[in-house]
């Protein structure tokens, strides 16, 4: 039985030890709102869904020295980067994403708002997964361009809004003021 105790806390030391930490170099900060806040913390809510828009890309996806996002070869040619143009993050070539997401992201530092005191929790990213953001009533918001630049919204179109999904694992600190 002391054996079994032994190696049960050799095992246990070694997961702790080797346990990545949250630095500044693996943590995303997202501000967020209390009320998703606090299903995080309850444990209810483990899914964080931000869009990915020409002002937060940089945030989530793997880009080049140039800052244009690195994609897959394989799903957007380069006459499809000539067509999509300034669009580009929004392509939805037979709805599949074309980017890579950042791997160092192993932590989402979240805090409610944005005054200096705030709750705050530091909580683990356990996969990055892409997904077609959705209208209030669950359809996928992809669409075409009109001659006029106008959005049409259509079910097979060439355009979507994607958005970054971060699946949450444990949570790792919590300051909690607001109670």
């Amino acid at each position: 039985m002391n054996v079994l105790k032994d190696v049960f806390s050799l095992l246990l030391i070694n997961t702790l030890i080797n346990m990545e930490k949250p630095t500044k170099e693996n943590t995303l900060y997202l501000p967020i709102k209390q009320v998703y806040f606090d299903q995080i913390i309850a444990g209810t809510k483990k899914e964080e869904y931000r869009e990915i828009t020409p002002n937060t890309y940089k945030k989530y996806l793997d880009c080049g020295e140039n800052g244009f996002p690195d994609y897959e070869t394989d799903i957007l040619t380069e006459e499809d980067l000539a067509w999509y143009g300034e669009e580009v993050l929004m392509a939805c070539k037979d709805g599949k994403f074309p980017f890579f997401f950042k791997e160092n992201i192993k932590f989402l530092n979240l805090a409610v708002g944005y005054n200096k005191v705030r709750d705050t929790a530091t909580v683990e990213v356990t996969d990055i997964t892409p997904m077609i953001g959705k209208n209030p009533k669950g359809q996928e918001l992809r669409f075409d361009f009109s001659d006029d630049g106008k959005p049409i919204m259509n079910p097979n179109g060439a355009f979507c809004m994607w958005q970054a999904v971060f699946h949450l694992g444990k949570i790792v600190e919590k300051n909690i003021v607001s109670k």
